[in-house]
């Protein structure tokens, strides 16, 4: 899909290394929204640095699977650790897991009435009880991280839909995370924002940040996953290194999936 527009070189993987530990454990995690099934045994472990892309169409489990990581979404079986923490029932869990994963929706999730920079020192000075100077001082670290330190005092609303989406990863960033989720960061903007949200993206995968993606961009998954996973009806249904995933698809899911998405 983005071959031709993102200027993401696909021949090319990002350079890093991936640990031994595994930072993300679900086993047979399974969820129901009344009676229908959303997720079925999903089992995944994913290692320190690792970066992973899920895609698959729309309604298979894609944003639940990686939503009910940091418990975003209650799931009903099964068993989530996350950095060595159980993330089971105790609230006490919830929020040490949550303190250390970072999240950027599709959406932006930007407080209006807060200015970039207030967005961005908000969680530090209310979770982690950090000074307002200290938060001040890494908000602007990570504004200029993503290359936008010169919005610090505008408003969301005042911003393009791809700077917004900065800020977002700023503002995740600042909690200064182990493990960053991206719930479909790029659906949401217009064509010509994408590649400043997903070379924003690389870099921080080139600094060896461990990424869980849901995407749709074929090209990202190439140039940057360890891994890539296609869900189906609340399944895994497929997972390979990115040159297996694409060139030699097991699954006649996948294969359908695949001839949709690259011919677009």
């Amino acid at each position: 899909m983005i071959s031709q527009d993102s200027g993401i070189a696909l021949d090319h993987a990002v350079p890093h290394a991936v640990g031994a530990e595994t930072v993300i454990s679900m086993e047979k995690v399974s969820k129901w929204y009344g009676t229908m099934q959303v997720l079925a045994d999903i089992d995944l472990k994913v290692r320190k640095g690792e970066r992973i892309v899920i895609c698959g169409p729309s309604g298979s489990g894609k944003s639940t699977t990686i939503r009910c990581i940091n418990r975003l979404e209650p799931y009903q079986k099964g068993r989530i650790v996350v950095g060595g923490i159980d993330l089971g029932a105790d609230a006490r869990n919830v929020k040490a897991v949550r303190a250390e994963v970072g999240m950027v929706f599709q959406q932006f999730n930007l407080f209006p009435h807060l200015t970039v920079l207030e967005n961005c020192m908000l969680a530090p000075m209310k979770v982690r009880g950090t000074g307002k100077a200290e938060a001040e001082a890494t908000a602007m670290k990570y504004l200029s991280r993503v290359r936008i330190p010169e919005h610090a005092r505008k408003y969301p609303a005042q911003l393009s839909g791809g700077q917004q989406q900065r800020v977002a990863i700023a503002r995740a960033l600042c909690m200064t995370p182990g493990i960053m989720l991206f719930d479909e960061p790029t659906s949401a903007l217009d064509p010509e924002m994408v590649k400043e949200v997903l070379d924003t993206m690389i870099g921080l995968a080139e600094e060896g940040m461990t990424m869980l993606c849901v995407t749709h961009e074929m090209g990202f998954a190439r140039a940057v996953a360890d891994r890539v996973l296609f869900m189906d009806r609340g399944e895994i249904v497929e997972q390979a290194p990115p040159e297996e995933f694409f060139m030699n698809p097991k699954h006649a899911r996948l294969r359908d999936f695949l001839g949709q998405v690259l011919h677009k």
